[in-house]
């Protein structure tokens, strides 16, 4: 068992455990404690609220309304990436989509134009969380991200990541994540063009958001967040991410492990940790023109934001990483009092993601 699994399975045991203490019915619900409330926009219905000192006020930063629709996906065509540019008709691609929410929706665990990817943050039963899929005619990787106000206010719906991530960075999910995924893509490539070491050895695929037909948006309001008493923003309930495929066939022979990981984390440590460490993002190729590797980055989350950074921490290797990881995730569930909290409330980080 490798080190990452071994601090992911003691966290599970704490995480399970019964280590939190249950609040007892008879304690009085403390005023100050900041509460979300979701419901669809327009609905006349109250909403669904819930309270945590989990939540900072960065959960109402992620979304950028006017951004957002500014980087869909083009309504008439896009190239490939392939070095063939051929022309592919949005409209298809827009068609495809909408089928597969279709077959998302009855249930089904295959889909006629897609190829699963990754599925372990999706809840079929619930239709919630992430799917990763593949077109199975087209040069593209979808990432699609469902949510209702019913999925999104609970962390223990979607996979053990979610639960994680909430409590280390303020009320976070992978659907707010993946908001930040293509304005954080164009603030590593400003990195990467002027930084010597990188330029012309990193590969990013492009990316675009998508919107479904008729889309649902979700209202989050929030009560004693940070320095407000009153806070609100919308997000899509369902929207998509579309990016080009990447070849996932590594090939570094003469690269150990070890030499491995210390190059992915120089690259991480050089983009200030904009991106995920964590070994999979990443395909190294040996580049004979170059005479170096090139590195390829899967996934542009907006790794500060995902895990609640507050500072920007050094890493020599991913064992540094996970130990860090591991306990921020057990100081901030488990071991902060009510006094730190309060104060966390007031606390911006300068990791935040700018727009």
């Amino acid at each position: 068992m490798d080190t990452k699994k071994v601090i992911m399975v003691i966290l599970a045991f704490f995480t399970f455990s019964g280590v939190k203490p249950a609040r007892t019915h008879l304690r009085k619900k403390d005023k100050d404690e900041p509460t979300i409330t979701i419901k669809k926009k327009g609905s006349k219905k109250k909403g669904i609220s819930r309270s945590c000192w989990a939540y900072n006020q960065s959960l109402f930063k992620m979304f950028n309304y006017d951004y957002f629709l500014s980087h869909l996906l083009p309504k008439d065509f896009i190239e490939t990436n392939d070095g063939l540019h051929t022309r592919i008709d949005c409209h298809i691609l827009n068609n495809l989509i909408q089928k597969l929410l279709r077959e998302i929706r009855k249930h089904k665990k295959h889909y006629t134009d897609f190829i699963i990817l990754k599925d372990k943050n999706f809840n079929r039963k619930k239709r919630c969380g992430l799917l990763i899929v593949k077109f199975k005619h087209y040069p593209f990787v979808l990432k699609l991200f469902m949510e209702t106000p019913e999925s999104f206010i609970d962390p223990y719906c979607k996979g053990f990541d979610n639960q994680f991530f909430f409590y280390m960075s303020g009320g976070m999910n992978r659907h707010i994540a993946g908001l930040t995924r293509v304005r954080n893509l164009e603030l590593i490539q400003q990195q990467i063009a002027n930084n010597p070491r990188w330029k012309d050895k990193i590969i990013m695929p492009r990316k675009w958001y998508w919107l479904p037909k008729n889309p649902q948006w979700m209202q989050i309001d929030g009560h004693n967040i940070g320095n407000e008493k009153d806070i609100s923003t919308l997000m899509p309930g369902t929207y998509a991410i579309i990016a080009d495929v990447l070849d996932t066939q590594e090939d570094a022979p003469l690269l150990s492990l070890q030499k491995r990981s210390e190059l992915v984390m120089e690259l991480c440590m050089d983009l200030q940790l904009f991106v995920d460490p964590h070994g999979d993002n990443f395909i190294l190729k040996y580049n004979p023109l170059l005479n170096d590797y090139t590195i390829s980055i899967v996934d542009t989350e907006h790794f500060p934001s995902l895990v609640g950074l507050k500072e920007q921490p050094f890493f020599n290797n991913h064992l540094e990483y996970y130990v860090y990881l591991g306990t921020k995730y057990f100081q901030d569930a488990f071991l902060q009092t009510k006094f730190d909290r309060k104060q966390a409330q007031n606390f911006v980080s300068p990791c935040a993601l700018q727009w």
